[in-house]
């Protein structure tokens, strides 16, 4: 066993949180065409998988998804491969266990193209096509799907981008952007949440294409995240009365490619989180924006995200619970750094250690998943034994080094499965 104590998931998510305030969640598609909820680390591009995938494949709509922070629920909205009609899907943030998915009699006519949770009302929102391309706002339960209207059908036909929509709580107001036909500029709606009623529709600027909107309830602001023009992605402010918008960051990184929707926001931190992949790039970054300064403050890679990519992410205020099952695992047994070749085209061992609460030997080894890569099993099997000399039967498995994908300077890796996870630190070496 390593002369270090091996670490575990707990401790390391709770550390990695604490740094940043938060937990920023994301909603991605696993590499199998399900999606799956994980924590992202807006510093390193580390990614911790919450839940496994979920009815895949399953196709969703960027940006189509909200949070209940304080009951530890992610809400999204996605069609099984063979049915027609969406499904309002509800993760557990802290198990991963889906906790419903009901269709939504009529989805595959009347889709949805935005969620928003209101935590005062304990009500999910949502904005749809009611099915003559206008957009209406609509309550849904999350248990049922039913679906209760809130306004009519607004300016029909009205295309919006995915996930462009921004809830006021406390003001009662519901805004997203829409282009009316024929007017080839966007629009910003305010609709009242409590009457219905469409209280502005002013014309954005011309040129102007809005791709994300998150609304700071404490410093009553409207952010926008825009392609300013260049195929860039920039923050900006912009008002909901007048239409008017006012730059936040200069344009960052263009051409910055990236999925409508895909942002979320630290009021507290002043901070707002995007996904996007430079030109010359394969895999997406996370980037982080200073909403008083409008400076980037980090843009880690996250790996494997070309084929594993985010179609939404959320924040919440609170450092995530350590999640259930927690298990010790000891990568590349008997070393005390764990060294990983990056580069190798050999196998790294890992041990899942039993302990007097949990017997490793139990474990289903073709669910288990290392590495960001969420590498299997290499060989479809453990191997039973005393690997830490205790006198009790761990369980050894392999793991192809190029499938697990651990990124040059990692220091930890993690393995999952089902009901349990666990992480131990690693030294990467990557000539």
């Amino acid at each position: 066993m390593n002369n270090a104590r091996p670490l575990v998931l707990s401790l390391t998510v709770l550390l990695a949180a604490s740094a940043f305030g938060g937990t920023l969640f994301g909603l991605r598609n696993p590499g199998d065409g399900g999606r799956q909820v994980v924590i992202v680390d807006p510093a390193t591009g580390a990614v911790t998988p919450v839940s496994g995938s979920i009815s895949a494949p399953s196709p969703a709509a960027s940006g189509v998804n909200a949070l209940d922070a304080a009951g530890n629920r992610l809400f999204y909205v996605a069609t099984p491969q063979a049915e027609t009609d969406e499904r309002i899907f509800t993760v557990d943030t802290v198990t991963g266990a889906l906790l419903s998915s009901p269709t939504i009699a009529g989805g595959a006519s009347m889709p949805f193209q935005s969620l928003d949770y209101d935590a005062g009302e304990g009500a999910l929102y949502g904005l749809r096509n009611p099915g003559d391309s206008g957009r209406q706002v609509v309550r849904i339960d999350p248990v049922t799907a039913a679906i209760t209207p809130v306004s009519a059908s607004i300016d029909a036909p009205n295309a919006a981008p995915s996930g462009v929509s921004a809830l006021d709580a406390a003001g009662n107001r519901f805004f997203f952007v829409g282009t009316p036909s024929p007017d080839p500029n966007q629009h910003i709606y305010t609709v009242d949440t409590a009457t219905g009623a469409v209280l502005g529709s002013p014309a954005v600027g011309a040129g102007v294409a809005v791709l994300g909107m998150v609304y700071d309830a404490a410093e009553s602001k409207l952010f926008i995240w825009q392609n300013p023009g260049d195929g860039g992605r920039q923050i900006a402010l912009l008002d909901p009365v007048s239409g008017a918008v006012t730059p936040v960051s200069a344009s960052i990184a263009p051409p910055l490619g990236s999925s409508s929707g895909v942002v979320a926001l630290d009021a507290a931190g002043n901070r707002i989180f995007f996904a996007g992949t430079p030109s010359a790039e394969t895999d997406a970054r996370i980037y982080t924006v200073d909403t008083s300064t409008g400076a980037v403050i980090s843009n880690p890679t996250v790996t494997g995200s070309a084929f594993q990519f985010f179609s939404g992410l959320e924040f919440s205020p609170t450092p995530a619970p350590p999640p259930a099952g927690t298990v010790i695992i000891d990568i590349k047994p008997g070393s005390a750094t764990n060294p990983i070749n990056i580069g190798s085209g050999g196998v790294i061992p890992v041990a899942i250690l039993t302990t007097p609460a949990f017997d490793a030997t139990t474990v289903d080894v073709a669910a288990v998943r290392f590495g960001p890569g969420n590498a299997v099993e290499a060989h479809g099997r453990g191997h039973v034994e005393d690997v830490d000399g205790d006198g009790d039967l761990d369980l050894l498995l392999h793991f192809r080094t190029s499938d697990a994908a651990i990124p040059c300077g990692a220091t930890s890796a993690t393995l999952t499965g089902t009901g349990i996870t666990g992480t131990d630190s690693v030294t990467t070496i990557c000539k």
